[in-house]
């Protein structure tokens, strides 16, 4: 049995637990958590597709913030379970939370050289993994191939990226 953090309107974390398979039940200003990890490496990004028993979509990595976690460390957490890497915390970047119903999505983001011979994936969750270019990304999303609850935090990250740019650039 697995228990997820609970949050209250202001995201602030609760003494609160609940069982995963009753998350949909949740009410009111209460909340669970999940994170999406979006890791760019030379202008692609990483995504897996799934398992079969997690309906084989193509998706980002990420997970439910069980309870006593938070997002951060659970995102850490989800790319070694998943991914077998381990992440540099300097690199890792908080972009922004969405909410759907009584859920937060924290959305990460992550520009890291990771090799993807080194990437051994949970094979409960994961079927493969590969990079994808921003092209190949939008013709998944074009096809509805790409996980729904992915879509709009990846339409975050680009943005993100763009901000990113135009502010390095003023130092230049």
């Amino acid at each position: 049995m697995e228990y997820l953090q609970l949050f209250d309107e202001f995201k602030n974390k609760l003494d609160e637990k609940i069982d995963r398979d009753l998350k949909k039940t949740l009410q009111g200003n209460k909340y669970f958590m999940i994170v999406l990890l979006f890791i760019e490496n030379d202008n692609k990004f990483l995504l897996q597709k799934t398992s079969i028993s997690r309906n084989s979509e193509i998706a980002t990595t990420g997970g439910h913030v069980t309870y006593g976690d938070c997002g951060y460390a659970t995102v850490l957490k989800e790319a070694q379970e998943e991914l077998g890497i381990y992440l540099d915390k300097e690199l890792l970047k908080y972009v922004d939370t969405d909410i759907w119903k009584n859920c937060y999505i924290e959305i990460y983001y992550t520009n890291q050289i990771i090799d993807i011979d080194d990437i051994k994936i949970q094979e409960s969750e994961v079927e493969s993994v590969r990079f994808y270019s921003l092209d190949e990304i939008d013709k998944l999303i074009d096809e509805n191939k790409l996980r729904k609850g992915n879509i709009e935090p990846y339409k975050k990250i680009l943005e993100y990226r763009k901000r990113s740019a135009n502010i390095w650039q003023l130092f230049i």
